[in-house]
């Protein structure tokens, strides 16, 4: 009986299994990785997140929130989307990454914007923009009616963020502060000075100071209603307080001493004082000083001084008026210091500026009389 030889030899059979074993690996899907929004890093609670970034420097507790959390640095992109915390813990993270990240290199300021009311980081050019939410807008509006048409809101809270998280915010504070404008109007006869300094208390909120000089070619001393500023949401230009205090410091300046005593208005509600004050400026007419500081508070969420700042004003909440001397005033002690026991204008404006004020103000003969 002839040798039966077998189907297949192992040298066959060997490279039957390789080729095979090469057809599965090339041919083999590799897994998918798991959605972002399905890791595990995203299921942890918010307390755990909260808790394992507090025990780490700003620039890896802003990792690992982004890695947990899908935080995305781009206009228009939905922020926190996996997260389920509530609006303070968002915006804690938010300010560890504010906290630790670079400069704009041609603005030399942060990249991006705080706005507490978008709940989101926003770049320095753009802006909240189309996006921005009905309580950002009315922000805005408010703030540039009552408080100066340069104020920028996510600017302010991403410096008080800054300063929360030990950044020192003097230089960026003066970078963005702007410069003293003065103005004379030939159709008038009017010159105008306007100026305003930022200050960070103590307690760690926000002061704002903002004077206006004006020269008057003839004294404006008569019946009329004057508007010459909102000092804020409760104070305005037409109260009947401010009007009888700046015609009485105009009608004393006008006496034989030449100046008068300083008016002080207090608004209790947002704790906005306003100091009025003229002064008899031979050969060129009748200076009418006014200057207000407020309290912007801390720029945190839900903050009551802010909140009262941009609330409107109830009945039972009047300005009140007291002439000359000093009277309690927090915002004021804190921002020119608790030695200021009386304040004259002459040590609220820097020599530089009354120079240029007089500079652009004609000399009349007609005006010293």
């Amino acid at each position: 009986m002839d040798y039966i030889r077998p189907l297949a030899t192992p040298a066959l059979v060997l490279a039957l299994v390789l080729a095979f074993a090469l057809h599965t690996l090339i041919h083999r899907q590799s897994p998918r990785p798991r959605p972002l929004n399905s890791s595990p890093f995203t299921q942890l609670p918010p307390e755990i997140i909260q808790l394992i970034a507090s025990f780490l420097p700003p620039s890896a507790a802003a990792s690992f929130a982004s890695t947990c959390c899908c935080i995305r640095f781009a206009a228009g992109t939905q922020y926190l989307s996996v997260l389920r915390a509530s609006p303070t813990e968002k915006l804690a993270l938010l300010e560890l990454h504010l906290a630790d990240a670079p400069n704009d290199p041609i603005a030399n300021l942060p990249s991006r914007f705080l706005c507490v009311h978008c709940e989101r980081l926003v770049p320095i050019y753009i802006g909240c923009g189309v996006s921005a939410t009905p309580a950002c807008r009315k922000t805005w509006g408010l703030s540039r009616r009552y408080i100066v048409s340069s104020f920028l809101p996510p600017l302010f809270y991403t410096i008080m963020a800054m300063h929360l998280h030990g950044h020192q915010c003097d230089e960026l504070l003066s970078r963005t502060t702007p410069p003293t404008a003065t103005t004379y109007f030939s159709n008038t006869g009017v010159t105008l000075q306007h100026s305003v300094c930022y200050h960070i208390a103590t307690a760690g909120s926000l002061l704002i100071r903002t004077q206006v000089t004006y020269i008057f070619p003839y004294p404006r001393v008569d019946g009329r209603t004057y508007s010459l500023g909102s000092f804020c949401r409760h104070i305005e230009g037409r109260s009947e307080n401010f009007s009888t205090a700046m015609k009485l410091v105009q009608t004393e300046a006008l006496s034989g001493i030449g100046r008068s005593q300083p008016n002080f208005i207090d608004c209790k509600y947002c704790q906005t004082t306003v100091l009025v004050g003229a002064r008899k400026l031979r050969g060129r007419g009748i200076g009418l000083f006014i200057t207000w500081w407020k309290d912007l508070g801390d720029g945190r969420a839900g903050d009551e001084t802010w909140a009262n700042q941009v609330r409107p004003a109830e009945p039972n909440q009047p300005e009140k008026r007291k002439q000359g001397g000093h009277f309690d005033m927090p915002v004021v002690d804190e921002f020119e210091g608790h030695n200021a026991r009386y304040l004259d204008f002459d040590g609220l404006s820097s020599r530089a500026d009354r120079t240029e004020l007089l500079r652009l103000c004609p000399y009349t003969a007609r005006a010293g009389k």
